[in-house]
């Protein structure tokens, strides 16, 4: 390729990010936003701040089920979890702070709380209404559910092909994250990088959903501990910062956010689109992808598996994005306007000695499970638009995707895929809202029948 040809495809990706981000702007205004808190907040009020259960239901996600599934409860979780839990959760929170201020970060919290509830819908009606593939394996999510429980087919399909987009696009997201990080602190060729993670990922991904489940109950608790480890250090070191960092994000959370060399402040509204839209990027709540993994969950009622899987929003944004957030806050060179996404956490964290390659350890492993969890949603998702298992040639086709991400451009990445989960959130949001009376019930139902069984245990 030419010297004329690179600057010709340099020029075209240049113009159509630009494009994708206008379309964005419209995407995630306000209407957009208002839908996903507003869902949010009220299925807290109708489900009676179902968040009370949040202990109860770290509880329930251990306890083993003999009822019909694919995979554990347990295993539904991390794999939920797995898929969650990506580079979104350090380079995406950077990226929000980069371009929507530290009170982005605030937004991203806040929504976060209220979107449990909305996780446990989306939950609760992906079991109720999956079923059997010809394989005799529980398959579900919002595509069944507009389908079986609404009989609208054509939304199904929506939101069935918007989530094999998305899927396609996070392989892009996390090849792209890693590869950017590696070639900066290691100097590492972007494609070695991209090679060795679609080798893994294959090793994985080509066994089965069986596999992909055993791979994450050991990786996803093994690599959270050692990043919230990472966190906790960062803060720690810069502690006398910390209430700076604290009125910082809250401040800029309502009035805005001042940059330094003379770079272009970032506004309220800025803080608010990009907090909720990396949110739900991260913790998936409102987009539905989640359900997908519990649909497969081995338990006996919808609701059961609904509060286990409202557990993975704490854990991937209440606990690891807030703690990852602060420390981009209060140790990383946000304020100049000149470090973007990747650039921005390892800066942060190079305050720390052994920071650098901790981080690049970190998005390593948070990378490879969030490419071993979509890889499983985005083939349930291709089957539902086709109409056949074809697991392995859509996991062949992800991985070939995977071998671009490392070469194209981190801000055209990020917002393709935040184009892909706002098509999501669409028809998804649609289903939730149609059958909410019906998630209403299940709860009530199921939780007086819980309360019986507890007072006939006392008596």
């Amino acid at each position: 390729m030419g010297p004329f040809c690179v600057y010709r495809m340099t020029v075209f990706l240049e113009q159509f990010t630009n494009y994708v981000v206008r379309f964005n702007s419209f995407l995630w205004g306000g209407p957009m936003l208002a839908l996903i808190l507003g869902f949010s907040i009220y299925f807290t009020v109708k489900l009676k701040f179902i968040q009370r259960h949040l202990l109860a239901s770290v509880s329930l996600s251990i306890k083993k089920s003999a009822s019909a599934g694919v995979i554990s409860s347990f295993g539904a979780l991390v794999l939920a979890l797995a898929a969650m839990v990506g580079t979104g959760n350090i380079v995406g929170v950077a990226a929000a702070i980069s371009t929507g201020g530290p009170g982005a970060l605030f937004w991203m919290i806040f929504s976060a709380f209220f979107a449990m509830a909305t996780k446990y819908a989306e939950s609760v009606l992906a079991v109720k209404y999956r079923e059997k593939n010809e394989k005799g394996e529980y398959v579900g999510g919002p595509m069944y559910v507009l389908q079986n429980g609404l009989k609208m087919k054509k939304w199904a399909f929506t939101f069935a092909a918007a989530t094999a987009l998305m899927g396609f696009a996070d392989a892009l997201i996390q090849t792209n994250s890693l590869a950017a990080i590696y070639a900066s602190v290691l100097q590492v060729p972007s494609y070695w990088t991209t090679a060795g993670l679609v080798f893994l990922t294959a090793l994985v991904i080509l066994g089965g959903v069986q596999k992909i489940a055993a791979v994450c109950k050991w990786l996803v608790p093994f690599m959270a501990i050692l990043y919230i480890g990472l966190c906790c250090v960062v803060i720690f070191i810069h502690l006398p910062k910390l209430p700076w960092a604290i009125a910082c994000i809250f401040k800029s959370a309502f009035s805005g956010t001042a940059l330094l060399g003379g770079a272009v402040g970032i506004t309220f509204k800025e803080a608010i689109r990009y907090g909720v839209s990396r949110g739900v990027l991260s913790n998936e709540a409102g987009s539905g992808s989640g359900a997908i993994a519990a649909a497969a969950a081995q338990t006996p009622n919808p609701v059961r598996q609904g509060l286990v899987s409202a557990t993975t929003v704490f854990w991937d944004t209440l606990v690891i994005c807030l703690l990852s957030g602060v420390a981009v806050v209060i140790a990383g060179d946000w304020q100049s306007g000149q470090f973007f996404g990747a650039d921005l956490a390892q800066q942060a964290f190079g305050t720390l000695r052994a920071g650098p390659l901790l981080l690049l350890l970190s998005l390593s492993l948070f990378a490879f499970s969030t490419l071993v969890g979509w890889s499983f949603y985005t083939a349930k998702s291709v089957q539902f638009c086709i109409h056949k298992s074809i697991e392995k040639p859509v996991y062949v086709v992800w991985l070939s995707v995977m071998c671009i991400g490392g070469f194209l451009s981190p801000k055209l990445v990020w917002e393709l895929a935040d184009t892909a989960i706002a098509v999501m959130c669409i028809p998804n949001l649609l289903g939730l809202w149609l059958l909410r009376r019906e998630v209403v019930s299940e709860t009530h139902q199921y939780l007086a029948k819980e309360l019986a069984q507890a007072k006939c245990k006392n008596n």
